[in-house]
């Protein structure tokens, strides 16, 4: 309504013409239209703004000038539809060359949506209507039809452009809702008690762990299902044994994540525990960093203001730039989770309409930037190579930088300076424990120890999976929190896929794998706890989780995690041309894998001497970890860490089979809080309104004792 008007206030050079021309003063029609349109457009320069639209009718009015001049007779007789046949082209002409006038009057109304595809649509509608209708009303005139058509067709444009947007609107946005994820099917409906369980789940990874809780938490029956001794996934710590000295030491290794985000109060991680009632069964320690560089040693503060200007000293010419970069993303990074307020901290961009069209005004930087590549947003800012790179230091917290990542999932990672990252004391296998504590206290069961061989489909639905034992648990739905390749390409029956579904799992690439080299060292290093080595031929990220936590490793000693990423090209090799199952034992224990493994260990050991000099005469215990080691134990393909390559990810947790959904790396890509963002999706597509309900409703029906592990 406010921009319909607005636009009426600018015609009022047209409103002066059509009533002088209608008196038969057509000279003084012109003259009042071309004085009025250039004083409009004198006004508009002085606020240095441009509107198309003006423009073009400022040239009808000279050109209706020049034509007085020279015809004065025949323009008086034509001016009238020629005017709105010249309006019709202008509104047309910038329509052809993806400006649609009205853009420039509701842009003022909605500038924080300005950008969107979804501001440009409703304006090319209208546009184009009014374009159609100026042309109408120049035919209706030319032919001089009856008045009542002319009048017929200004009333019907009124009404399109006064109630139009708001319903093109609100179909634009349930369309943009609607493409957030590929399938649609309506969730299942939880009545069959004759089924052994509501929900099954297959992996005990974070994805499925935090899907089990919440949906155990809304008072269903599930049961996870998982091939490893140990539940967690990649998240999940184990001892060593070791001699020192002639005496028997223990350590604690983590086979993955040591540094959690999402941990903080209102944070994705920490509003699930609160929401399972469980956070204080876990005592979090907070992470330091530090990068070594070829520009030095920067050990960022705990406070990411101090950071910023620390990072300004460090690069004086790219200090104002630094210190509004930190600002932009911390405004995105507000604007990103303030969307898990009501949703149990799961952030979330609203489903509802109404919501989503004031999540623009409210968030305008989340909205503005979510999409955008991040490094645009640096480059906006920062242009300092050297600079750019300690910016993106932990880049690699979510791939190997082979794909380029846009700020809704770069800027979560900054959650690490705004915030803080955190250890689980006693390991990461505390985090996963507590979960699955949760699941059982709501009469949901984890069972390990039990791969699952097939997802069961029967009328395009899951129903079920068959265990490799042979046995059989029978469902309403099923989330996946297996390898996403895997799922659908060995777990599902190929005709229960779609071709090209299958197709575009085949030809996309797993995410990096990585090579990690597990220390027990007799002395306890100077370091940070997570020491980033950047050096010229020396690329190593060292994790030495002892230092926060004492008990992952006897007395003087300590643990130190070596980790680099390995690409996907990288990590195919170092599988056997031949299938090797999920085993590769044969492989495994050949001399070419075994010599191959030991120097890229010891590669990594000499990275790492370069900030813990003569590393090597203090290790206690030795155990390597390559793309194989990943994938024989996570059952990944290629040992992927990070779930699969953007190509390849689902949108949203539905998959193309009904009652099936997807939780992890499938979907969200790299990082515990990711995939339990993910779990928690999955477990909203089968329960909508779970996250925004009041948790606690318990079951107590656990699965029937055929079913046991």
């Amino acid at each position: 309504m406010k921009t319909f008007l607005t636009v009426k206030f600018t015609l009022i050079p047209f409103i002066a013409f059509y009533w002088l021309l209608a008196r038969g003063m057509t000279g003084w029609a012109i003259a009042a239209g071309l004085v009025l349109m250039a004083a409009l457009e004198a006004w508009r320069m002085a606020r240095r703004e441009i509107f198309a639209f003006e423009l073009g009718s400022l040239a009808i009015f000279a050109l209706f000038g020049l034509a007085w001049l020279v015809a004065p007779e025949r323009i008086a007789a034509n001016a009238l539809w020629l005017s709105f046949a010249g309006q019709g082209v202008v509104a047309l002409g910038l329509l052809a060359v993806r400006r649609p006038w009205t853009s420039d009057y509701s842009r003022a109304a909605h500038a924080e949506a300005a950008g969107s595809p979804q501001f440009f649509l409703v304006n090319a509608a209208i546009s184009g209507l009014w374009g159609i209708l100026f042309l109408a009303l120049g035919l209706a005139r030319f032919l001089e039809a009856a008045g009542w058509v002319s009048t017929a067709i200004v009333v019907f444009g009124a009404l399109v452009s006064i109630f139009g947007p708001k319903l093109a609107i609100n179909f634009a946005l349930s369309k943009m809702i609607a493409a957030r994820e590929t399938y649609h099917w309506p969730a299942p409906k939880f009545d069959d008690k004759d089924n052994d369980c509501d929900v099954a789940i297959v992996g005990a990874g974070i994805g499925g762990l935090s899907a089990a809780a919440l949906l155990a938490d809304a008072g269903l029956r599930v049961a996870v299902f998982d091939h490893h001794v140990l539940a967690g996934g990649y998240c999940h710590s184990y001892p060593r044994k070791a001699r020192y000295k002639g005496e028997p030491v223990l350590y604690r290794f983590d086979a993955g994540p040591h540094d959690f985000s999402g941990v903080w109060d209102g944070g994705t991680i920490a509003g699930l525990l609160d929401r399972l009632g469980v956070a204080d069964r876990v005592e979090w320690a907070r992470i330091d960093h530090s990068y070594r560089t070829e520009s030095g040693a920067i050990d960022p503060p705990r406070d990411w203001r101090d950071y910023a200007r620390l990072l300004g000293e460090r690069f004086p010419d790219s200090a104002a730039g630094i210190m509004s970069l930190f600002e932009t993303i911390h405004a995105i990074f507000d604007d990103m989770y303030a969307t898990g307020e009501g949703r149990s901290g799961i952030p979330g961009l609203p489903a509802d309409p109404s919501k989503l069209l004031a999540f623009p005004k409210e968030h305008p930087h989340g909205y503005k930037w979510m999409g955008q590549p991040f490094d645009e947003l640096v480059a906006a800012h920062v242009s300092d190579p050297k600079a750019v790179s300690v910016i993106n230091a932990l880049v690699g917290y979510l791939g190997d930088g082979s794909e380029k990542l846009t700020c809704g999932q770069m800027v979560p990672i900054f959650g690490y300076y705004f915030k803080g990252g955190f250890y689980p004391r006693g390991g990461s296998s505390r985090f996963s424990d507590v979960l699955v504590e949760a699941i059982e206290e709501r009469g949901g069961s984890v069972h390990l120890k039990s791969p699952v061989k097939k997802i069961l489909v029967e009328n395009g639905a899951a129903c079920g999976v068959e265990l490799r034992d042979g046995r059989t648990v029978r469902a309403r739905a099923v989330v996946s929190n297996a390898d996403i390749r895997r799922t659908f390409l060995e777990l599902v029956d190929a005709p229960h896929t779609p071709a090209d579904f299958r197709k575009t799992l085949e030809n996309a690439e797993p995410a990096t794998s990585c090579f990690t080299v597990q220390l027990g060292v007799d002395y306890v290093p100077d370091i940070k706890p997570a020491t980033h080595v950047h050096l010229p031929g020396a690329h190593v990220g060292i994790a030495a989780m002892s230092l926060v936590d004492p008990s992952a490793a006897p007395e003087g000693h300590a643990i130190l995690n070596l980790i680099r990423l390995v690409p996907y090209e990288t990590a195919k090799q170092w599988f056997p041309p031949q299938d090797g199952g999920d085993d590769w034992k044969a492989w495994r224990r050949s001399d070419e894998y075994e010599r191959r493994k030991q120097e890229f260990g010891d590669q990594m050991i000499t990275a790492a001497e370069k900030v813990l000099p003569d590393l090597r005469a203090h290790i206690v215990y030795r155990t390597d970890a390559s793309p194989v080691t990943y994938a024989r134990y996570d059952w990944a393909s290629a040992g992927a860490i990070y779930g699969v390559s953007r190509a390849g990810r689902l949108k949203g947790s539905k998959s193309p089979i009904r009652n099936l959904v997807v939780a992890g790396g499938g979907n969200v890509g790299a990082g515990v809080e990711a995939v339990v963002i993910s779990g928690a999706e999955a477990a909203e597509a089968l329960v909508p309104g779970l996250l925004a309900s009041q948790p606690g409703r318990r079951a107590t029906q656990a699965l029937p004792t055929h079913a046991a592990a």
